[in-house]
């Protein structure tokens, strides 16, 4: 399957990478960000956006791989065009994203708190499958 063009993404840069919940394949969701941006010629954003495509991936396999079985794997895309980088993920459960306030020392709850603060602008749509895809926009330096 085409995920870009089923998105309806039209530009050259483009690249999915699948995942499931296992730690291995989660932790390979930054490599894959870091390359992609390398060879994009963006790597001045590659902290940012990695950090951002890694608390989508880890929501994702926290929230919906893990309980909802088949398919057991997600998908991140990349979409590069104009100033912007768009990171995209898609998983196969329909609850919406939620946005917490964590306690102080809290161990976990700022995923999208980080997202927040990082982007420019993110939010969400349910597919056509019955999953969503929360995507975060992150605006690109300028050459």
């Amino acid at each position: 399957m085409d995920w870009g063009l089923a998105l309806g993404i039209s530009t050259a840069d483009f690249a999915a990478h699948a995942f499931s919940k296992d730690p291995e394949s989660v932790q390979s969701i930054r490599c894959f960000v870091r390359e992609t941006l390398a060879g994009w010629g963006l790597r001045a954003c590659a902290n940012d956006l990695t950090n951002v495509a890694n608390e989508l991936a880890v929501n994702a396999a926290q929230h919906a791989l893990s309980q909802h079985g088949e398919p057991d794997k997600a998908w991140l895309g990349l979409a590069h065009t104009g100033g912007t980088v768009v990171c995209a993920v898609t998983d196969p459960s329909p609850k919406p994203p939620s946005r917490r306030s964590p306690q102080h020392l809290a161990a976990a709850g700022r995923g999208l708190v980080i997202v927040d603060a990082l982007t420019s602008q993110w939010g969400y749509a349910r597919t056509h499958s019955g999953g969503k895809i929360v995507w975060a926009r992150i605006a690109t330096p300028h050459a």
